[in-house]
């Protein structure tokens, strides 16, 4: 029987989920994109909300994005058996160009600018689990990325 308490987990595993290299949208790194997206519209972070579908800037590219990551989620809570009904509401909010953090970041420069991602899972309850994870990041350029061969789940 699944138990709300279970929803921390699924929280920390959602935040690594979404800062790992596996977290693609077609075909390349996600934060790299968002972190583009960022710089091209001149803020330090982006937040989504995955419950409206909804983002801090306007962008069909986010939209997507968010029904991407809100489909990721609902796998994992498939997986646990856990309702969704228990789910009020999920933020996510990427910040880039922060200040070294030794659990987060690596410390050479030429790996990119420090990223972090802060997941936010409030339960039907009022409860509010969160999670953070981070690491570095340089913007997307497909001249110096390779494309992921991954069948990509929602496209």
């Amino acid at each position: 029987m699944a138990r709300r308490r279970e929803l921390k987990g699924i929280t920390i595993n959602f935040a690594k989920l979404l800062s790992g290299r596996n977290n693609d949208y077609l075909g390349y790194w996600a934060v790299g994109q968002l972190f583009l997206l960022a710089q091209e519209n001149n803020v330090e972070s982006i937040t989504l909300d995955l419950s409206n579908l909804n983002s801090s800037i306007s962008s069909p590219q986010l939209l997507d994005m968010c029904q991407q990551m809100k489909i990721e989620l609902n796998r994992l809570l498939e997986a646990q058996k856990i309702p969704f009904a228990w789910v009020k509401s999920v933020s996510v909010e990427f910040s880039f160009n922060q200040e070294y953090q030794e659990k987060y970041h690596y410390w050479r420069s030429a790996l990119g600018k420090h990223y972090l991602v802060a997941v936010k899972v409030e339960t039907d309850l009022g409860y509010i689990n969160e999670a953070l994870e981070g690491g570095n990041v340089n913007p997307h350029d497909p001249t110096k990325e390779h494309r992921s061969n991954r069948l990509l789940t929602s496209h």
